[in-house]
């Protein structure tokens, strides 16, 4: 019985839900926080990308909320909801919304979702369940539109990622607002820097919170690594010999900036490729960037060229590839780019493109990661040690000489013959490494 959710706590009116999602059992993750949750504990739960963490604070969560409901009844009271859900980005908030509108389909309650650009209010509203962006919630909270006097949850989603984007002063406000002897306060992550440790430790000492560390700060085993070794000008037509001969299936390519996500669209307009694709960054209207994630989402079309917003949490169930057309300038952002795939127990693939100046910086990003006690990975670095100090040299002179496109060429084919057919020993081509 230890292996079904009912023993964990969590009531037979859920099943039907778990049944329409295919799902059979908790993970061992799942069972140690949902049995910590209903046992009214706060939780700080760190577990690998994709391991299922919404579902571990959904499913107990709105649980709890029922139980008291059988007792006191339906609220009616208006912008004050049970459980609050804080998301670092609009899109991982659309997710959210998503599956606790799945659950409320067959175990009854009211789900409503602020985020920034939204001019519409919930003031005038009732509902049990509120999905929020930090600003949004610190703007409600701030003019009453939103009150906390029926809170019994706050649960932080992507926590480190509040602290990275600089929302320590709204967390800090919407803090404020809340009464820690009514409600508890959780934190979700697949990573955790020192600063947000930190605040947690200081902030919260009397909620006797309850620390789970499930992995966290790894890429999924199951995930493979190819390092494309080349010159920062081959790399878009690298890019078009990508999708046009090599990849299959639907994946998103990562960039560090929005002006190059708009270069590569203008690139792939100017080539005409047939590739089904849209583009997706922060400075994108509100109506377009939601439009953009639910096509990807609902499969309507094959790739996505996105910047960091769509790394955190997002969950694509088809999701088969990752490409980072440039490296993350940090460790912890590669982990969760490299966590779109490989999710739920699936395999997936990583595509790196290397130029002769990132050789420090895969460096640094493989000194940070193994930094960390609970993470054992190789990453690059015995591939940097041999292809980085011949890059630098040959890409350099090969630059100068401005031969750039015959290189394209010849490593556009030994790539396509590689990465298409995966052997186990790359013969063909000696920058093309192949890590697991």
């Amino acid at each position: 019985m230890a292996d079904t959710f009912e023993s964990l706590g969590i009531d037979e009116d859920y099943n039907s839900f778990l049944k329409e999602e295919g799902i059979k059992s908790p993970n061992q993750m799942q069972k140690e926080v949902i049995k910590s949750f209903i046992n009214e504990r706060s939780i700080v739960c760190l577990a690998q990308t994709g391991s299922g963490k919404t579902l571990a604070y959904a499913l107990p969560s709105t649980e709890l909320m029922k139980r008291k409901e059988n007792d006191a009844g339906v609220s009616t009271k208006e912008g004050s909801p049970k459980i609050i859900v804080i998301s670092p980005t609009k899109e991982l908030a659309s997710q959210i919304q998503k599956v606790f509108k799945s659950i409320s389909h067959h175990v009854a309650f009211r789900t409503r979702k602020v985020v920034g650009g939204e001019k519409r209010s919930v003031k005038a509203s009732a509902f049990e369940v509120l999905i929020a962006t930090p600003q949004r919630l610190a703007k409600g909270l701030k003019s009453g539109e939103i009150n906390t006097s029926q809170l019994q949850d706050l649960i932080f989603d992507e926590a480190d990622n509040l602290f990275e984007m600089g929302f320590i002063k709204e967390v800090e406000n919407i803090l404020r607002h809340v009464d820690f002897q009514d409600t508890r306060v959780h934190f979700f992550s697949a990573t955790l820097g020192e600063k947000a440790k930190e605040f947690i430790e200081e902030k919260f000492k009397k909620l006797d919170a309850k620390w789970f560390n499930f992995e966290s700060n790894k890429v999924q085993k199951r995930v493979e690594t190819y390092n494309i070794y080349l010159s920062p000008k081959e790399k878009l037509n690298m890019l078009k010999a990508f999708f046009d001969k090599t990849v299959k299936g639907r994946g998103i390519v990562f960039v560090n900036q929005k002006n190059q996500v708009v270069e590569i669209d203008e690139f792939l307009k100017t080539t005409k490729s047939k590739l089904k694709y849209k583009i997706i960054h922060g400075e994108m209207s509100q109506k377009d960037r939601e439009a953009t994630h639910k096509a990807y989402v609902q499969g309507k079309f094959q790739v996505l060229i996105a910047t960091d917003i769509m790394a955190r949490g997002i969950d694509i169930k088809d999701l088969e590839w990752v490409l980072n057309f440039g490296l993350p300038k940090t460790a912890i952002y590669y982990l969760h780019r490299s966590g779109r795939v490989g999710r739920a127990g699936k395999g997936g693939v990583v595509y790196n493109f290397i130029t002769h100046y990132d050789s420090k910086l895969i460096g640094f990003i493989n000194d940070a990661i193994k930094s960390q006690s609970t993470l054992s990975i190789d990453l690059i670095k015995k591939a940097t040690q041999k292809a980085s100090k011949k890059q630098t040299g040959k890409q350099v002179k090969s630059d100068k000489k401005k031969k750039t496109s015959t290189k394209v060429t010849k490593r556009s084919k030994r790539y396509e013959s590689n990465a298409s057919s995966r052997p186990k020993k790359a013969k063909n081509s000696k920058k093309t490494q192949k890590r697991r």
